[in-house]
């Protein structure tokens, strides 16, 4: 079945995606990031560690977490194209729903 994500994987990789993008992410992170690809790249990696440790992805879901992740903070916090955080959030989660339901 295509959508049937067990409640208990949905909600680690939730939590992951919490502690990587809120816990992990320090204040010079936040406010560098728009700045710098490089400062991006590594609030990405971070955040992607937290469910390389915790969740155990493949290395498809390894690889669209950290390049959707870099995306969708680049249009937020580079180009402002993202306003509000909640849109930020969404897409996030999204993104882990769409590989959990898809089996990747």
């Amino acid at each position: 079945m295509l959508f049937d994500i067990s409640t208990r994987v949905l909600l680690i990789w939730l939590a992951c995606h919490f502690v990587g993008d809120f816990a992990f992410q320090s204040t010079w992170m936040s406010v560098e990031k728009g700045k710098s690809w490089e400062i991006n790249l590594y609030h990405c990696a971070t955040y992607t560690a937290v469910f390389i440790l915790f969740a155990h992805p493949s290395l498809l879901a390894i690889a669209l977490l950290l390049v959707t992740h870099y995306v969708i903070d680049t249009l937020k916090a580079r180009y402002k194209l993202i306003t509000h955080i909640w849109v930020d959030q969404l897409l996030h989660i999204l993104t882990i729903v769409l590989i959990l339901a898809l089996k990747i």
